[in-house]
């Protein structure tokens, strides 16, 4: 739930961030690293200053703030889990003297099916916003180009009354692939964002029309991993270039692509770790665990957020001259489809969004759950009430679930204490069907 925000009040802060934001990723390497770093020490002595939590949970491991220097340091500092979070926001995750009113309040389940909730300042909204820009502008796009977004809602986004500019549209990433066909159809967007798996079912209903009227000029992929052949698909089927990108809810971007087709960590926004079993960095090349430190959000800040995500970086040079750090593979958020009966396959995303769309409007509705569907006729939600917990806004959620079933798949829902963890990163959305059939 993203409230409103005067943008005409704070022009002059959109504009600084819009600047910063496509300045700075072609400073030098050396000026960038001693930014970050400056940042990031920033970040946590600030956090210990004034976060209830920080002081607290860094006290109890013994950690002395004065011995945090440089960004080595890090090393000595516990990590943050989403458990962290859902416990003890907002009480004392959220910088004291802070009014939340004041505050953009958001949530995701990821793809672990964990409710999280987070703050961030309008400060923090609006730097947010110009990273999204410059994902965009990495790729090509001009600011008269027409946008549309497969989202669960709509994007906040900036209005010009007189110029065409900044035009954006929505495609509900929860309707039907009829609906979001008819819709961009409809838009004819320049530029075309959204969920790999929907827009690769798109690239699949184009028909021979769709081909010659839409025209698409490029398209950014999102939320969810896509294999390179499945990107050449959506490419051949829209004939334009298809560029993704990897971000979190809590921490907003955090690499994209540009068009040589390397992923630029977005520095000036985050501190990445990549870290094997026993807590140390791997080399270039080499998988590790994905640990995040926000550098922008003040408010509540995330340090050494564990993600659960796996991922490798590069210390090689890209040619378009923005010498943020190259990721070079990152896995994680390998949901599911679900079959139907009728051999469709619906996307783990429509189903996943459907459940953050219930955790957005109703905080408290639901603390967990896990969506698995065990047979090509009955699937189980798996389910840790909230404390609110009402069986009739839950079933609401389940009646928007049916639809997107196609109301073939008879759904039953077993409350519970906990869900296990077996993985690094869990599933919430899950199909068994492909292996027993």
């Amino acid at each position: 739930m993203t409230k409103k925000i005067n943008i005409f009040i704070d022009g002059p802060l959109l504009l600084k961030h819009a600047l910063q934001t496509h300045i700075e990723p072609r400073l030098p390497l050396k000026t960038l690293n001693k930014l970050s770093e400056k940042r990031l020490i920033k970040t946590i002595k600030n956090a210990y200053r004034n976060v209830p939590f920080y002081r607290e949970y860094y006290d109890k491991h013994n950690v002395n703030i004065d011995d945090i220097k440089d960004k080595g340091d890090i090393k000595k500092l516990p990590f943050l889990y989403k458990e962290h979070i859902r416990k003890y926001f907002p009480e004392k995750l959220v910088k004291k003297g802070v009014n939340l009113n004041n505050c953009i309040i958001s949530g995701t389940t990821g793809s672990t099916g964990k409710s999280v909730n987070f703050a961030y300042s309008k400060n923090t909204f609006f730097f947010y916003l110009c990273t999204s820009l410059r994902v965009y502008t990495m790729i090509g796009y001009k600011p008269w180009y027409k946008m549309a977004f497969i989202k669960y809602t709509p994007i906040q986004t900036i209005k010009f009354p007189i110029l065409p500019l900044f035009r954006t549209y929505h495609i509900p990433s929860i309707a039907k692939i009829t609906e979001q066909m008819n819709l961009l159809r409809e838009i004819k967007p320049d530029l075309l964002a959204g969920y790999a798996s929907i827009i690769y079912e798109m690239a699949c209903k184009l028909t021979k029309e769709d081909k010659e009227k839409l025209n698409i000029k490029i398209i950014s992929l999102n939320s969810e991993l896509s294999t390179k052949e499945e990107r050449d698909f959506i490419s051949s089927a829209f004939n334009c270039p298809v560029y993704d990108e990897y971000s979190t809810e809590e921490t907003w971007m955090v690499a994209s692509e540009c068009k040589k087709h390397n992923y630029h960590i977005f520095s000036d926004n985050l501190f990445v770790e990549f870290i094997d079993n026993n807590g140390e960095d791997v080399p270039p090349g080499q998988t590790g665990e994905i640990i995040l430190t926000t550098l922008r959000s003040s408010v509540m800040p995330f340090i050494r957020y564990r993600i659960g995500d796996l991922g490798s970086y590069s210390t090689k040079k890209c040619s378009c001259k923005r010498n943020f750090p190259i990721l070079e593979t990152f896995e994680g958020r390998s949901d599911d489809a679900f079959i139907l009966p009728s051999g469709y396959m619906v996307s783990p995303l429509k189903l996943l969004n459907t459940f953050t769309k219930f955790i957005k409007s109703d905080p408290t509705l639901m603390n967990e759950f896990k969506f698995v569907q065990e047979s090509l006729s009955s699937a189980t939600i798996y389910l840790v009430p909230g404390k609110d917990y009402n069986e009739n806004r839950f079933n609401e959620l389940i009646d928007q679930l049916n639809k997107i079933l196609d109301n073939q798949i008879n759904i039953n829902v077993k409350l519970a204490d906990t869900i296990p963890d077996n993985n690094v990163k869990r599933k919430a959305i899950e199909s068994l069907v492909k292996q027993n059939h």
